[in-house]
């Protein structure tokens, strides 16, 4: 008789095969593709099951492409774009879209910032008129400026300089990275903000807001026909801009050995511990060693048999939390791979990191059981299908993919190159870069006031 395990084995097994069935038999993401003379991109992404359109315009730039002294100018601007257009005032078109049950928002990003609004599909054609202005010019001025860098540095304290994780994440990275601009935080350092003029934003945005630096995706419900239409109408006419040249500073392979980062914080309510390993640009020459890393990461943190996750959570008792990350969206430049944990008060760190490393060494060594590494796969595509089921999630995740440097022809051979990832891919990956001496540990820990050392 089947026990338990070897049941839910089998059906595991069962489920990959009919959701390697049907991600073969078409494309993750079926888009139509058309570009305008001044070299706008508009991605179209079809979905009739609801009268929904979802419209996202993404600029490639991020925080990362800020000059030293003038961090945190990307985020600024983000706040700066809902001052309004030149045909209308923000007042009226917020409550033009309001009254039409749409929802709003913008994100900046290391990378890119991209605006979205979900709205009804019968206001598509008013959508894009406003959406236009982005590109066509934004009524700033000095009183809005003003009070958005108010916002902007109550929103740092808020976000930041009173959370703990966020705290620790700044100031880690901020060691982690050298001279990468990855070091700073997206929302800017607090000397910078305040010391942003309205000239600098006008500048930034000059330099990177144009149709020659942008692209669209459109989710939803609409007619490619009528759309192809009022994009020509309403975009046609604008001038490409320069595409801009993205100078960031390499980091540099080899880094001096930085043992520990500690950041303390009075709000900290328990200890937590990252491991964190640099990795270089594996999106292109070396795809399949990115692939081998996401396959790996989801083996050690999922509910597989012997994984660091079940080893350090169920068995020895020593976290109430476990991670590890490796994205299939990595950023534009070299990143890294991660673990996390929250110990028990009990547990000391150099317990949990020899677990960490026998277990990354046994790997190497031995590779994964072809069952496991067929349910990582599992895992994977399970989690990318349920991104991809509504407008919004689809159209965000086609324009990180976008963005990051890898292509809509990758995304779509996912499930097959996934399926091309051995075991001996795993071990070779785990040799190539999660050796013990590449590691940078980050703690956080509670204190009576906020600092950091490195030791």
């Amino acid at each position: 008789m089947l026990n338990r395990f070897m049941l839910k084995t089998f059906f595991l097994l069962f489920a990959l095969n009919c959701t390697l069935m049907h991600l073969h038999a078409e494309p993750l993401i079926k888009t139509e593709i058309f570009t305008l003379k001044n070299g706008l991109r508009f991605y179209l992404l079809q979905n009739k099951r609801a009268p929904i359109v979802c419209y996202t315009t993404w600029f490639q730039v991020g925080s990362a492409d800020e000059v030293s002294g003038k961090t945190g100018i990307a985020h600024y601007l983000e706040h700066l774009m809902e001052t309004g257009f030149p045909e209308v005032q923000m007042g009226q078109f917020l409550e033009d879209f309001q009254s039409s049950g749409s929802h709003s928002n913008a994100i900046t990003t290391r990378d890119h910032t991209f605006y979205y609004k979900k709205m009804m599909a019968e206001h598509l054609e008013l959508l894009m008129r406003y959406e236009a202005g982005r590109m066509r010019g934004v009524a700033f001025n000095q009183a809005k400026f003003d009070t958005e860098k108010n916002v902007i540095l109550e929103e740092r304290l808020m976000r930041t300089e009173t959370n703990p994780r966020e705290f620790f994440n700044e100031k880690f990275n901020n060691k982690f990275f050298s001279i990468h601009p990855y070091k700073n935080p997206i929302i800017g350092w607090e000397k910078d903000i305040r010391a942003l003029t309205l000239e600098d934003v006008k500048a930034f945005y000059k330099k990177w807001y144009s149709p020659s630096n942008a692209f669209i995706i459109i989710s939803g419900d609409f007619d490619a026909t009528q759309v192809k239409t009022w994009a020509q109408k309403y975009y046609g006419d604008l001038p490409a801009g320069e595409k801009p040249i993205r100078k960031r500073p390499l980091e540099p392979s080899q880094k001096p050995k930085m043992a520990h980062v500690i950041v303390e914080h009075p709000k900290a309510a328990q200890l937590e511990i990252i491991e964190v390993y640099p990795l270089p640009d594996l999106k292109k020459s070396k795809y399949k060693d990115l692939l081998a890393l996401i396959l790996l990461s989801e083996y050690l943190r999922g509910d597989f048999k012997g994984s660091l996750y079940e080893v350090l959570v169920h068995q020895k008792k020593l976290v109430t939390a476990f991670s590890s990350s490796s994205s299939f969206i990595p950023e534009k430049d070299p990143w890294s791979f991660s673990f996390y944990v929250k110990p028990k008060s009990t547990t000391k760190w150099e317990e949990i990191e020899a677990i960490i490393h026998d277990k990354l060494k046994q790997i190497a060594e031995d590779g994964l059981k072809q069952d496991d590494l067929k349910r990582a796969r599992l895992y994977v595509y399970n989690g990318l299908v349920m991104s991809l089921d509504d407008i919004y999630g689809k159209a965000v995740f086609l324009g990180e993919v976008l963005s990051s440097g890898l292509t809509l022809e990758q995304l779509n051979a996912l499930p097959e190159d996934l399926e091309k990832v051995t075991s001996e891919d795993i071990q070779r990956v785990i040799k190539a870069y999660l050796l013990p001496e590449r590691a940078v540990v980050g703690v956080l820990k509670k204190s009576p006031s906020q600092k950091e050392t490195i030791q």
